[in-house]
């Protein structure tokens, strides 16, 4: 479900996107043919990456938590269940640990 809901946000996103830079480069044309297309090579490749950021940042995506002991594989977001365990216990506090050990 959230998957569909991230990739229509990247759609809508991309669409307004390319929409605003066509109007732009349309404007700036009238005046400069040359600056126009300076326009749209350099602005134009950022309105999927702008897409897809904008799309991060409204869908949130649930992840399984490490405290959670065999956690459902759509929760793992792409990775396998060992990779979950290696980051899990790569990030996790071991200031208690530190602070016994001392």
């Amino acid at each position: 479900m959230t998957s569909a809901c991230w990739l229509a946000i990247w759609i809508v996103c991309f669409g307004l996107g390319v929409v605003v830079v066509d109007r732009t480069w349309v404007r700036i044309e009238r005046y400069s043919q040359g600056l126009g297309l300076a326009y749209v090579v350099l602005v134009g490749p950022s309105v999927p990456i702008l897409a897809w950021l904008a799309a991060d940042q409204l869908v949130v995506m649930e992840q399984a938590g490490c405290e959670e002991l065999n956690p459902a594989v759509e929760l793992l977001n792409g990775m396998s269940p060992f990779e979950f365990r290696v980051r899990c216990f790569a990030t996790q506090d071991n200031s208690y640990w530190l602070a016994r050990k001392n």
